[in-house]
């Protein structure tokens, strides 16, 4: 696996929000299938530099350096998949894109994506339609505000 910081701003990121916070115990063993994952994915037989973690015990972010090799459709369902079978085991959903992972006052709450306006402005949200890593590092986590000016 890749360190994060190494990736170029056009890198592919995908972020996955669990539809509900993950125990410290499901995150470990999110990690001990996620390296493993990351050191054989590839796309048509090429090893793809990888980046993968779980973050705030709710989102499992993947990255690939496409400077090196594209991530293909393949690839991408390769990954898919493997999201899919944590999901199953356990009892998670990481495409429920209905719910909303906020932080106000030191706290995670989830939100439904249609009660967002009842919230104060400067509620942290996380924007999980980025699709790169420039977009990660700048407009991942935000005020409540910005994410729907910018929706």
């Amino acid at each position: 696996m890749i360190p994060f910081d190494t990736l170029d701003d056009q890198a592919k990121v995908w972020s996955y929000q669990a539809d509900r916070l993950l125990t410290d115990t499901e995150v470990q063993w999110i990690n001990e299938q996620l390296n493993p994952f990351l050191e054989e994915w590839a796309a048509h037989g090429t090893k793809l530099k990888a980046y993968g973690e779980v973050m705030n015990n709710a989102h499992l972010i993947l990255a690939v350096d496409e400077s090196a090799h594209n991530a293909s459709g393949c690839s991408i369902d390769t990954s898919v998949r493997f999201i899919k079978q944590l999901e199953k085991e356990l009892q998670v959903s990481f495409f429920n894109r209905l719910k909303m992972l906020t932080l106000s006052n030191g706290k995670f709450v989830y939100v439904n994506y249609g009660d967002l306006a009842n919230l104060p402005a400067e509620t942290i949200v996380f924007n999980n339609t980025i699709s790169n890593a420039g977009e990660f590092k700048n407009n991942w986590k935000l005020p409540l505000g910005n994410f729907i000016v910018n929706q």
